[in-house]
């Protein structure tokens, strides 16, 4: 459970310290922080959350948008206004990696089987996972998260408007320290989600990486990439092979479901912007100019599944290879003044254009099994 009084007095310590005049990359990092311990708090499933889910339903979430509302904008400033244009070149890359993994096939809500685990079972099989993957590094950042209980928060109360997330990670820059939570449902996602949120710790344990120099985007490729190794671990250690195969669906569902979403969201953007016409094929200048950041942010998650699933692939051929090229993402910036480029990894443009018709093709195989 997450020391509360321990967070109130960091909160405290970083008002005050933003009072005083600091540099640039010291406000950042404590802004960044003050985010971090607003959230934990509204998140940490005491008397806080329900009491300020209670209030939002009174007054209609008038009570977290003003009680929240400079804050807000802080966050978008941080991280939403950070977000870089694409040059139509990688725009036009995007969307071809986002037809490509897109899947008409309709799906049914995937229903998991009750699974009653402690607290501890959850975080024992998280650590073992990460112990079995034999890098050390790893082990080590992993262990900070798993080994200290008040960097781990068990709820089954979340906030209003997160329910949809299952976790979530927040990271404090000035105390360097990682926070997880997540919301206990009972069945064999419980692990995957934990799981998910320590490799975030993990993540920024490695290399912190403050919006205004790391390219806002891809902080999911260390956790999709794991979500795949666990999926596997868990069916070499013996769990509910259907339960197994339903968490592969759901993790292959959930790129092409986005990538749907987002090619219907860019057409109403066409439409609405740039009147119906000009949404049948359209000129990339177009498309560029009613890019909302929210797209943007998804083409990115799509991107960054799509090497995730890469870097899969590449510890299932050479497990020592894959994990030092992970590791290497989760060390180095990727600077925003380029066009993401991921070969140093191993991971090319065109070796992610053929990964993303790979995923569409292992994606119509597993649905067609299920049926």
């Amino acid at each position: 459970m997450w020391n509360i009084s321990e967070i109130k007095k960091k909160q405290k310590y970083v008002l005050e310290r933003l009072k005083n005049n600091v540099s640039n990359e010291e406000k950042e990092r404590l802004e960044l922080s003050l985010i971090s311990f607003i959230s934990l708090l509204n998140n940490s499933g005491t008397l806080y959350t329900k009491f300020y889910n209670l209030m939002d339903r009174i007054t209609k979430d008038k009570f977290s948008l003003q009680r929240n509302s400079p804050y807000i904008e802080i966050e978008r400033k941080l991280v939403y206004d950070q977000i870089p244009n694409f040059d139509n070149n990688y725009l036009q890359f995007l969307l071809n990696l986002t037809t490509n993994v897109a899947s008409n096939v309709s799906e049914e809500q995937i229903e998991f089987l009750p699974l009653n685990m402690s607290d501890d079972d959850l975080i024992r099989i998280s650590s073992s996972f990460y112990s079995q993957l034999g890098d050390q590094e790893i082990i080590h950042s992993a262990s900070k998260v798993l080994n200290d209980s008040s960097a781990i928060n068990i709820t089954s109360t979340t906030r209003d408007g997160y329910q949809e997330f299952g976790g979530i990670t927040f990271n404090d820059f000035i105390f360097n320290k990682s926070y997880c939570t997540m919301t206990k449902n009972s069945n064999i996602f419980d692990i995957q989600v934990l799981n998910h949120e320590v490799m975030h710790g993990i993540d920024f344990y490695m290399h912190p990486k403050l919006p205004s120099t790391n390219y806002f985007g891809f902080h999911e490729v260390p956790t999709y990439t794991i979500d795949y190794l666990l999926i596997d671990y868990l069916e070499q250690m013996g769990f509910d092979s259907n339960e197994v195969e339903k968490l592969r669906i759901q993790k292959s569902s959930y790129l092409a479901n986005l990538a749907n979403l987002t090619l219907t969201q860019i057409k109403g953007q066409l439409i609405r912007k740039k009147g119906l016409k000009a949404s049948v094929n359209p000129a990339l200048d177009d498309i560029n100019e009613v890019l909302t950041p929210q797209i943007k942010k998804q083409l990115l998650e799509i991107q960054s599944g799509i090497i995730a699933f890469g870097l899969s692939q590449q510890m299932n051929y050479d497990k020592e290879l894959g994990i030092n090229n992970l590791k290497q993402f989760m060390k180095n910036d990727i600077p925003k003044q380029q066009t993401p480029d991921f070969s140093f990894i191993g991971l090319s443009n065109e070796t992610l254009l053929q990964l993303s018709q790979q995923m569409s093709v292992d994606k119509s195989n597993y649905m067609g099994k299920s049926k």
